[in-house]
């Protein structure tokens, strides 16, 4: 989800789609930004394709229950911080967002990511985005960057333990065993599916997408999940779909390393 204080330029909808928090007070931005692949023309009807789930395969399932405990466990513990490298992806028959950074997250999130932006009607944007402690930092098709203020309490990616909960407490169908994660790190994540109310993943939906949402009343989104065996999130997927309308967006955390607050851009 993109909080977003003032629209410029149809950025706003667009960015108030996906689930990555950034404060924007308006767009204009100064040194090149790094050209990325041009955004495809948005399709309610097809799914975000930068999903991890393409790249991660089921294994043999052993003791359920016994991964379920474990599972149990690792959301439970205190969230230890740590950063990663991020992929989004957003859509519905209005908005394309894809972006790709690195994200820091700790008792206060920061961020740096490109994003490859298209609002219907409009031509293709390319920003890029800082966020630190205390401000936002912006660039828009390599023009110069623009500093703003960050709303105390903004967060970047959504807190997914909480949907894991709800998912668990659906029933034991909605674990579907374990996953080999992709990248250098590898491992095993645990998988989970099914329906939640749009309160529950709100918080993984960005302003816009929910307005629409509640537009064309629906009530239910689905819900895929990722979780490592650290309990961090790894991938989350969420489609909403009724009344003829379909959101859908993709947020993807790999490469996981030490804390580290992220810095102003270097080229201010």
């Amino acid at each position: 989800m993109v909080s977003v204080q003032a629209p410029a330029n149809g950025v706003a909808a667009a960015l108030s789609g996906v689930a990555l928090v950034a404060v924007l007070a308006g767009c204009s931005g100064s040194s090149p930004a790094p050209k990325a692949a041009p955004a495809p023309t948005p399709s309610a009807s097809a799914a975000p394709t930068a999903s991890a789930a393409s790249a991660a395969s089921a294994v043999p399932t052993g003791d359920r229950t016994q991964e379920l405990e474990r599972l149990r466990a690792a959301v439970a513990a205190p969230a230890r911080p740590f950063s990663a490298s991020l992929s989004l992806e957003s859509q519905d028959d209005q908005s394309y967002l894809r972006g790709n950074g690195t994200v820091n997250v700790s008792d206060v999130q920061t961020s740096s990511m490109g994003l490859d932006v298209l609002t219907t009607g409009e031509s293709a944007l390319q920003i890029n985005t800082t966020t630190t402690r205390d401000a936002v930092y912006t660039q828009v098709e390599g023009a110069a960057w623009e500093k703003h203020g960050r709303r105390p309490g903004t967060v970047l990616v959504a807190d997914h333990r909480p949907m894991v909960q709800a998912l668990l407490e659906r029933g034991p169908d909605a674990y579907r065993g374990l996953e080999k994660l992709p990248g250098m790190n590898g491992g095993l994540a645990y998988h989970l599916v099914g329906e939640l109310p749009v309160a529950q993943v709100a918080d993984g939906l960005g302003s816009t997408l929910r307005q629409r949402i509640a537009e064309h009343r629906i009530e239910q989104c689905d819900t895929d999940l990722l979780v490592d065996s650290a309990g961090r999130l790894s991938r989350l997927e969420l489609t909403c779909a009724g009344d003829g309308y379909r959101a859908a967006s993709s947020l993807s955390l790999a490469e996981y390393g030490p804390s580290y607050d992220i810095p102003v851009p270097s080229d201010l």
